[in-house]
This record gives structure tokens, C-alpha cells and sequence, in this order.
């Protein structure tokens, strides 16, 4: 089992294809088996994909602190030391959105090209007050019991896909939700990560970014989360990030890369006009 030993946290990581390095980055939360749903096999062909659980994440190691946006972005970059990688381009999703813009402030000299899919706004709401986080999580863990409250961000037609896509592929939302699923461990844990959640104000950082960036939401992943949306923060980004590309799949929600494949061509042609160089 490949493991990368950091100092104080153990990385869980797997490899994939060759060509061009790719960090795959999920919310923190999510274990690196959702990327090969879909994503890896595809991406693997042309490009070296990298997919690593975070800390408190799958066959990661679990402390009990570090747990911010800032430190999940250290893991990265950690990560692609400990691989000997001094260039790459880094793809983040939701909260992984946050960690590679965190990684690509920190480090614009490995960050080769910077890609953020139905990101947060972190911190801050859209209207620039103080976001928290939702008082009804505990409840609904009690109620629906962990298992079924994880997998239920995923397997649904109405934050998370497209309904039509969902009645025909219903077989690819189980799977992503089973490899979500896989990962947990604790409700503790996953609060852990909740918290990460107000850790980093992407919007304030956006102008800091320097690096060939693609900003990339589905264009109906419109469900408001405590005060923003992740394509309302996705148009905002495209404003803020000096030089950023900006793509709204249309038909999309908040599954970006698994709700359909329009996401993941714009993403290889983005990729694509942009070498590592």
C-alpha cells in the first residue's frame, strides 16, 4: 500500500498513467477512491493522475488536529515532494477547490495550472458575511444514521445530478456513493472536516492566485449553502482570479465530474493548452 510518511500525518496515495503529473484533490472528506470513478480511468490516459486520501481521510493516518485548508495544502505539496514532482498541475473539487487554491498561493512555482470545480466561497458568504455551518447535520446523523447521511450527498437527482442523467446511471451514483462511504470512519472525524469548511476565505485570496487558472461549476449547481451557491461563487472566482477561464457546464449540478462528461473534456482541453512546460 503506497504510503507517504509527512512528519506528522501518513498519506494514503495511489498512481495512475503517464504523461503530464495531475494532483486530483477532493474535499477533504472524500477518500481518493471517488476519483476512480469515472475520473482516473479517463484522465489516466493521457496524464499521470496522482489521488491521495487526506488526513482524517480512507487508509490516511487520523490525528487529532490540522485540520484547515492551509494544512490539507501542505499535505499536497508534502505529498508531491515525497514523489519527486516539481511541476503539476493540481484539480481541486468543492472543498479540494480551496486546498488547490491554497496550494497554488503558497507554491505557484509547482502549481503548473490551477483548476477549482464547484468550489465554496469558504469563510465568507457571496454578500461577504460570516458563513457557519448547518445546525441540522447532527440531527440528520441521528435520524438517517452516518452511512445513509453520507451517501445521500451523492445519491440524489436534485442537489447532485441532473435527474435525467441519474435515471440512466444510476449504477455509476451508487458506486461513488459506496466509495464515499469508504473512507469514513467517525462522526467525531467528519466533524473534524466540517469545521475545515470556514478555515479559508477563497474569495479574499482569489486575486493572489498567479497561475494559469480554469474556474469550473456545473451551470445548474445552483443549491444554496448558507449563503452562496457553487455557481454563484464560480462566476464571483471568474472575476476575482487575475486571467481565469471561466466554464459553466450546462446541464450540470453539483456533481461535477461524474454528472456527465462535459466537465472532464473542458478540463483535458483546458489541461491541454496549457502544458506543464
Amino acid at each position: 500500500m503506497p504510503t507517504a510518511n509527512l512528519g506528522d500525518v501518513s498519506l494514503y496515495y495511489e498512481e495512475s498513467g503517464q504523461g503530464e503529473p495531475v494532483l486530483l484533490v477532493p474535499p477533504s472528506w472524500w477518500p481518493a477512491a471517488t476519483w476512480n470513478v469515472g475520473v482516473v480511468p479517463v484522465l489516466s490516459q493521457r496524464y499521470r493522475t496522482i489521488i491521495f486520501d487526506c488526513r482524517g481521510t480512507g487508509r490516511s493516518s487520523k490525528p487529532k488536529d490540522g485540520y484547515t485548508v492551509q494544512q490539507f495544502a501542505q499535505d499536497g505539496i508534502a505529498l508531491l515532494s515525497h514523489l519527486r514532482i516539481a511541476r503539476c498541475h493540481v484539480v481541486g473539487f468543492a472543498l479540494g477547490g480551496q486546498i488547490v487554491q491554497a496550494m497554488a498561493i503558497a507554491r505557484p512555482d509547482l502549481v503548473a495550472t490551477l483548476t477549482m470545480a464547484a468550489a465554496g466561497p469558504g469563510s465568507k458568504t457571496l454578500s461577504g458575511g460570516p458563513r457557519d455551518l448547518s445546525p441540522d447535520a447532527a440531527r440528520e446523523i441521528h435520524e438517517m444514521g452516518f452511512e445513509q447521511y453520507i451517501k445521500t450527498h451523492i445519491n440524489n437527482d436534485g442537489m447532485a445530478f441532473n435527474p435525467a442523467f441519474y435515471r440512466e446511471h444510476r449504477d455509476l451514483a451508487n458506486a461513488l456513493a459506496d466509495a464515499l462511504w469508504s473512507g469514513q470512519s467517525t462522526v467525531e472525524q467528519f466533524g473534524y472536516h466540517e469545521e475545515a469548511r470556514l478555515t479559508w476565505d477563497a474569495l479574499a485570496r482569489a486575486p493572489a492566485v498567479k497561475v494559469p487558472t480554469l474556474i469550473l461549476c456545473g451551470a445548474e449547481d445552483d443549491v444554496n449553502r448558507r449563503g452562496s451557491t457553487p455557481v454563484g461563487t464560480a462566476r464571483r472566482l471568474g472575476e476575482l482570479v487575475p486571467g481565469a477561464e471561466l466554464a459553466l457546464v450546462p446541464g450540470v449540478r453539483h456533481m461535477t465530474f461524474w454528472d456527465g462528461d462535459g466537465a472532464l473534456l473542458a478540463l483535458q482541453n483546458f489541461l491541454k493548452h496549457h502544458p506543464v512546460g
